[in-house]
């Protein structure tokens, strides 16, 4: 049985161009030795490895200096965090898959719903490639959009994507799990991945910190090599929606 972690980083139109769902699939293995690592340093930098709202890790929080992290003054301890916690993430053997989408290019507003189906047919993909059943957790932030992606799954798992080239989800099992990220390491992994996704396409890395943390995750780890991925529309989309 391998596990999907998967968070989101929100579309806005004059900040964040792209909508990203990204997620990191591990085995039972995997993920205790992650937590483990986590839990080791949670107790070095927060004096406890209990899984608190105070001892979570967000890495836009560590970067921008925000709530765990605001009396961190000394941007490169907080540099030192990221580049820590992505050296654990990528050192581990997870499998890493995102989708990003273009909302400009869209007719369609219905972006998070797009964004989920093509997420889960990746995940469906990567593990008939690895034959193993799955399960996904994601990152209860709303009530909302808990219950449609749980809706969703559902009808996938019935009758398939709905799209042309729809995909039957033959290996993904029960439904989708929702949980606090402070309640789950691999949560804060997740969402460890998907800002690192965003950070690094955003390109403005000229002036230290960001090209100190471009130049880290470029050539110091392998994450912006997904195991899959869907970036759309495209320009060969053949239709827009």
């Amino acid at each position: 049985m391998l596990v999907t972690y998967f968070d989101e980083v929100k579309y806005e139109a004059t900040r964040q161009p792209y909508y990203w769902l990204g997620g990191i699939v591990a085995s039972a293995d995997t993920i205790w030795s992650l937590e483990n690592q986590l839990a080791a340093l949670s107790l070095e930098l927060f004096g406890t490895p209990t899984l608190t709202r105070d001892t979570e890790f967000h890495a836009a929080d560590i970067f921008h200096r925000k709530r765990n992290f605001k009396d961190w003054a000394d941007v490169s301890k907080r540099l030192d965090v990221i580049k820590r916690l992505l050296t654990i993430l990528n050192e581990a053997a997870v499998g890493k898959i995102y989708v990003r989408i273009e909302p400009s290019k869209m007719v369609a507003s219905d972006i998070e719903r797009k964004a989920f189906m093509f997420f889960t047919e990746r995940v469906e993909i990567h593990l008939r490639a690895e034959k193993s059943p799955g399960i996904l957790i994601g990152d209860r932030e709303s009530d909302r959009v808990s219950g449609t992606f749980s809706e969703t799954l559902s009808r996938y798992r019935s009758s398939g994507t709905p799209y042309a080239y729809g995909t039957q989800l033959t290996h993904l099992v029960d439904t989708v799990h929702f949980t606090d990220s402070h309640h789950s390491r691999m949560l804060q992994l997740a969402d460890l991945y998907v800002w690192t996704l965003q950070f690094y396409v955003s390109g403005a890395h000229d002036k230290y910190p960001r090209s100190d943390l471009a130049e880290f995750i470029r050539g110091s780890t392998n994450i912006m090599s997904p195991h899959r991925y869907k970036i759309w529309p495209t320009a060969q989309s053949w239709i827009q929606v």
